[in-house]
């Protein structure tokens, strides 16, 4: 069995788990700011224009990302949990000598 068989690749390379911790605040935060706008058009019933439909796009698109940060997570969360183990066992050693 080859090393690249064993161990799959991961989706996001440099990410890694205060990468996504920092893009998931951000992106909710984005998400949830386009998500009251659109809301409070609806509730309004003003006409929509332009402006209004691109604060849509952002919400989908908003809505989209996080979905693709959540499925990275899955997918490399276990890379992230190798890494903080090999540095948790660096400070082990360090804290030995």
């Amino acid at each position: 069995m080859s090393e690249a068989e064993e161990h799959p690749k991961r989706l996001q390379p440099k990410m890694t788990r205060g990468g996504f911790r920092v893009q998931f605040v951000l992106w909710s935060i984005w998400t949830a700011l386009q998500f009251v706008i659109v809301v409070r058009k609806l509730v309004l019933g003003t006409a929509w224009d332009l402006g209004e439909y691109l604060f849509l796009a952002g919400l989908i698109l908003g809505v989209a990302f996080l979905g693709f940060l959540l499925y990275v997570r899955h997918h490399d969360g276990h890379f992230w949990e190798d890494e903080e183990a090999k540095r948790a066992d660096w400070d082990r050693r360090g804290r030995a000598l």
